[in-house]
């Protein structure tokens, strides 16, 4: 099965509406001592998160950059909060998102490239089309005329794929894990390891939302979906070459 990037697609459509929203609770981001990183992830959160009930709760709620040790305790004191199997990053937020919506929201609402939203209705219409992966959880966020907006907590699956791996320069730091590295563009996925779900987050760039095939044809279906998608499998084909361009030199 084929997978795609979805990415956002507003131009001409009636629906130009859009929400502000942020989370009550995020680790912070962290500074390494050991290689003077400082790191905060994007497209890493939980929404299903409920801090509540946390001894420590206040302490979640301002975004900061803090020293490694002391993101080393606050992500330790959430971890028994934390369903299964969620990837734990530093800037990550917790719990839904709180805010307001104005204006029409399109079906599939990707105001951030990261965060996949959809009303209730469009919700029921992916679960009776058997899409998996979809995770929903009930937003907090007021204002939206089709009632409430679901956001879509997705697991991280998908690598690269050969001939665009990433390059590291240098090891892995023994504190936070980190190294510095290149990924190559244009890039595509290991057709040996394609997500299992209809929709997932990449593993190796969080902030990009893949679809299958089964979901994109789910979104031709819709009226002004508000996204489009684009085919990340295999390298891209080579451009022909123009018109009385001198040809390519070879390289032994």
């Amino acid at each position: 099965m084929r997978f795609f990037r979805l990415r956002t697609s507003l131009a001409g459509t009636k629906h130009q509406g859009s929400y502000i929203a942020k989370r009550r609770w995020r680790l912070p981001g962290a500074v390494c001592p050991t290689c003077a990183g400082e790191y905060a992830s994007l497209g890493v959160d939980a929404p299903t998160v409920d801090l509540s009930a946390h001894p420590g709760e206040k302490e979640y709620r301002k975004a900061r950059q803090v020293p490694w040790a002391e993101y080393v305790r606050l992500r330790d004191g959430v971890l028994p909060y934390l369903p299964e199997g969620t990837v734990v990053k530093p800037g990550m937020g917790l719990g839904p998102l709180v805010g307001r919506a104005s204006g029409s929201l399109p079906p599939l609402v990707l105001q951030d490239p990261w965060t996949l939203l959809v009303h209730g209705d469009v919700l029921e219409q992916m679960t009776a089309a058997g899409l998996t992966g979809l995770n929903p959880s009930e937003s907090r966020i007021a204002g939206n005329k089709r009632g409430p907006l679901y956001e879509l907590g997705l697991a991280h699956q998908g690598a690269l794929g050969a001939g665009c791996q990433r390059v590291y320069h240098g090891e892995p730091c023994v504190t936070c894990g980190q190294a510095e590295y290149n990924t190559p563009k244009p890039w595509w996925l290991d057709e040996s390891t394609v997500p299992t779900l209809d929709v997932a987050r990449f593993s190796v760039m969080p902030m990009v939302i893949l679809v299958s095939e089964r979901f994109a044809e789910f979104v031709a279906r819709l009226a002004e979906s508000g996204v489009t998608v684009e085919d990340v499998m295999g390298p891209p084909a080579p451009k022909p070459a123009r018109k009385g361009a001198p040809p390519e030199p070879l390289v032994m």
